[in-house]
């Protein structure tokens, strides 16, 4: 590209032609001051940035200590371009005065106008130009008899007191931008200081890069969005995806995380650095990093307890359950899954399933206990799924529980008899534990409380009674050996007397009444095409069920 003459360059920015350069620098100072507190001042940042970029003596024209202050609170694209220009070719020395002067205002100012909520996002974009500064400029500074540690080290301090004290206000795409900012600078701080300073110096710089990063990771944990779970789920079940939960631009997050996993590397840190002494930090840099920082064999008890106060404090809940999947899905060459670690999952993930206001993570919940569960013996099974399945505090988790145990049952009944292995899934005590638990209303006097159409279709009760039928509908058909003692004329009585028995004359009412609302639904569309009633779709459900079951217990009588 051709480099434009002064000449040009005076024109272009308004200027007499007849200035010196240091004139012409004092002019381009307080043009630049000018247009970035009005955006529609003449000649532009725009303008003076293509300018000076194509002329020859260009940056030298450009005064760090006079333009910097207001170009860094600046949010405009043309002003983030004029700090990189400067950061590359200004006078370090004065750079660093500036960034130093703008960590202490930053701090100071974040303190003052707390309140404030209009200036917070300069305050984000102020440190986000400040660490652009930093990577380009200070390793650019002749050290004399200072090292680049003593350099860098308060710096650093700075830098990482502004990310913690803004942290609650970043945005997606700021707290992307500020830990991609924030890698690239640890990375070029460290290679500063291995080039130039002492095996000490480069230990202590390393304790130090590595505390800044995971402020910076905990900090930014919320906007990186990097999809992990989605991604992983409709990779492993694509026949189960309805619609993608996969965030849009979900790469930029991904890439945000991954320079620090670079900058770690430049750093010479392993895997087992990172799991050492683990931090909540740890734990996102571990599910980003599956390539890099591959998940052990067996985890530690501190990673155990992260993960489990991740979860609680829906804190990395992306990574977190990431983690979980991968750990019950991967080649392991020891099968028996901790069953500490499943008890401790299976107490914390009901709740994700039950109440999380994302209804992907409702289900991914969910899968995850399945497999959890699928890992365990059949004893422990049994016991984790009474506790779900009777959960006082988790109405939602109760129906779901037995669809969990229909899986399970189904599973234990397609192996041979002859094969020796004993499961409880597949044998009477089934009955005996599950069925004071299945085969009853909850809460007992459930049918009796029910008074008006809203208190069915509010409640979650009969969506686990629809559950309970199914499941004692497909237990009928599919235990043909009676391995269960399902089909024992004592157990079909225990069944009618405790469940089905006071549900009939239930149901009876409910269906009278539905015919009703919907005779008065077809009157009302007719006359006015449209209509206010709906059918209550929980009593057809319940009585398509009970009907079924009927017919099945009736054909077993036969025989």
């Amino acid at each position: 590209m051709a480099l434009n003459s002064k000449d040009t360059l005076l024109k272009a920015l308004q200027l007499s032609p007849d200035l010196d350069d240091e004139a012409i620098g004092r002019d381009i100072s307080a043009i630049i001051t000018a247009a970035v507190d009005d955006e529609t001042y003449q000649p532009s940042l725009k303008i003076v940035y293509d300018n000076i970029l194509q002329y020859h003596g260009g940056p030298a024209l450009l005064e760090p200590l006079d333009i910097l202050p207001g170009l860094i609170r600046c949010r405009r694209k043309e002003a983030v371009d004029l700090i990189s220009l400067i950061s590359e070719n200004s006078s370090p020395k004065e750079v660093l005065i500036v960034i130093q002067e703008s960590l202490e205002q930053l701090t100071q100012l974040v303190i003052e106008d707390e309140a404030e909520e209009d200036h917070v996002p300069g305050f984000v974009q102020s440190l986000i130009n400040v660490i652009v500064l930093c990577t380009k400029s200070v390793p650019r500074l002749t050290l004399g008899k200072r090292t680049a540690l003593s350099v860098v080290s308060p710096l650093v301090s700075g830098v990482s007191s502004a990310v913690s004290s803004l942290r609650s206000q970043f945005t997606r795409d700021t707290g992307r931008s500020l830990l991609a900012g924030v890698s690239r600078m640890s990375e070029a701080f460290y290679t500063w200081i291995f080039k130039t300073g002492s095996e000490a110096n480069v230990t202590e710089a390393m304790k130090m890069i590595r505390l800044l990063l995971d402020t910076t990771v905990l900090a930014c944990a919320s906007c990186i969005r990097a999809s992990l779970c989605a991604r992983a789920f409709e990779m492993h079940y694509p026949r189960l995806t309805l619609s993608s939960a996969i965030e849009p631009e979900w790469q930029e997050g991904e890439r945000a995380i991954l320079s620090v996993m670079t900058t770690l590397r430049v750093m010479n840190l392993s895997p087992q650095d990172v799991l050492d002494n683990p931090t909540m930090s740890s734990l996102i840099i571990l599910a980003h990093g599956q390539q890099s920082y591959p998940l052990p064999k067996k985890l530690s008890s501190e990673f155990h307890s992260m993960l489990m106060t991740s979860i609680q404090m829906n804190f990395a809940l992306d990574e977190s359950l990431f983690l979980i999947f991968h750990y019950v899905t991967q080649d392991r060459t020891q099968p028996d899954f901790p069953p500490d670690l499943a008890t401790s999952l299976c107490i914390v993930l009901p709740a994700l399933a039950s109440t999380h206001l994302d209804p992907f993570i409702r289900h991914f919940s969910l899968r995850l206990i399945a497999l959890i569960l699928a890992q365990l013996p059949s004893v422990l099974q049994q016991q984790i799924l009474i506790t779900l399945a009777s959960d006082a505090e988790l109405p939602q988790m109760r129906a779901a529980a037995i669809g969990l145990l229909k899986e399970f049952v189904l599973e234990a009944l397609q192996v041979p008899a002859s094969s020796g292995e004993q499961n409880v899934f597949a044998s009477p005590l089934l009955m005996r534990s599950f069925g004071p638990i299945l085969f009853r209303t909850m809460p007992s006097d459930y049918l009796s409380t029910v008074q008006v159409a809203d208190d069915i279709e509010k409640s979650l009760e009969p969506s686990r009674i629809a559950e309970v039928l199914s499941f004692y509908y497909v237990l009928l058909q599919r235990d043909r050996d009676n391995k269960t003692g399902i089909r024992d004329p004592d157990s079909i009585a225990s069944v009618e007397s405790s469940l089905l028995r006071p549900l009939r004359p239930f149901l009876e009412k409910w269906s009278n009444t539905e015919c009703m609302r919907m005779s008065y639904f077809f009157a009302s569309y007719t006359l006015t095409g449209s209509s206010t009633a709906k059918p209550i779709l929980s009593i057809i459900s319940l009585q398509i069920g009970l009907e079924r079951i009927d017919y099945a217990v009736q054909i077993i009588r036969s025989r």
